[in-house]
């Protein structure tokens, strides 16, 4: 079909395609009009190009996100009966001697693990920024997160069976305050704030030192998390050694291991460069993109 302008409808001011005979003032007008749709085009582009944009969305909006937290944590119920019945059973690598004894205790992540925080990430994505400390603990005072599918179901199910329950995070001490509220503010159970373990970036605050320091005084049934270093030390290592670590566990995952799903951050996605984080984002991606596999 012939796409040729139609002069006649073009003056009786019809919109219609026309790249002759026009007018400057049109010109200029068209001009403004262009400019402003490539800048909405490239912000449009700029959010659809982010690297955490899908795994955001998938977290959430899709029914897989919510079916695999749920099935996480059911099976956390169901191993968390067994384990109370077998008092050779622990999570804790970091626990040895006659532990069976001890009070029964039940170890957890927050981040993506208890607490949905993938807003944050949203509004990473939204402002093409990038994570910082300072951005995100202003996000956690003034933003109530979520609980992860499954999460209060499987924790008042481990209370009411008399398990201790101990958080322990990433977070920093300075949001001791607006965890403790956000916690509350869902109805998770919360324990004395000895059992709310934060982190200050120090040895002796690390994962597996807090993992070792609780192995002392219960006996840790499950360990939860959505990373690596929720479960054992040696997170921290590139990504081909912390597979090949994860397959040395693997009759522990599923059992006193329960992992969910996080495909938006962690150390898996740092060990893609070496933990560097002071490397710009465009030589972190080009790091990001070199293991992909055709």
């Amino acid at each position: 079909m012939n796409r040729r302008p139609n002069m006649n409808t073009a003056r009786a001011g019809k919109c219609v395609p026309m790249l002759y005979g026009i007018r400057p003032w049109r010109l200029m007008l068209a001009a403004a009009m262009i400019l402003a749709l490539t800048g909405c085009g490239t912000r449009q582009a700029r959010v659809d190009v982010h690297e955490s944009l899908n795994a955001t969305l998938w977290t959430q909006t899709s029914a897989e996100y919510v079916g695999s937290t749920t099935q996480a944590y059911r099976a956390a119920t169901v191993n968390l009966d067994q384990a109370l019945a077998d008092l050779k059973w622990t999570a804790a690598l970091e626990q040895d001697g006659d532990y069976g004894g001890l009070p029964p205790a039940v170890m957890l992540d927050l981040d993506q693990t208890v607490l949905d925080t993938s807003s944050y990430n949203a509004r990473i994505i939204l402002e093409h920024g990038s994570y910082s400390q300072e951005t995100f603990n202003a996000w956690c005072r003034n933003f109530t997160a979520p609980a992860v599918p499954g999460a209060r179901k499987f924790l008042d199910h481990a209370v009411e069976k008399g398990v201790r329950v101990i958080y322990y995070s990433a977070r920093r001490e300075a949001l001791r305050d607006c965890t403790t509220s956000n916690l509350e503010a869902l109805g998770m159970p919360l324990p004395e704030q000895q059992w709310l373990l934060l982190n200050e970036g120090t040895p002796s605050t690390s994962k597996e030192q807090q993992r070792t320091t609780m192995a002392g005084k219960f006996r840790i049934l499950l360990l939860v998390g959505d990373n690596l270093d929720d479960f054992i030390g040696g997170s921290k290592n590139h990504a081909a050694s912390r597979r090949a670590l994860a397959a040395q566990h693997a009759d522990r995952w599923g059992r006193e291991w329960i992992i969910l799903p996080n495909p938006m951050y962690g150390h898996w996605e740092s060990s893609l460069y070496g933990f560097d984080y002071s490397l710009p984002r465009e030589i972190q991606l080009q790091h990001k993109l070199q293991p992909l596999q055709e």
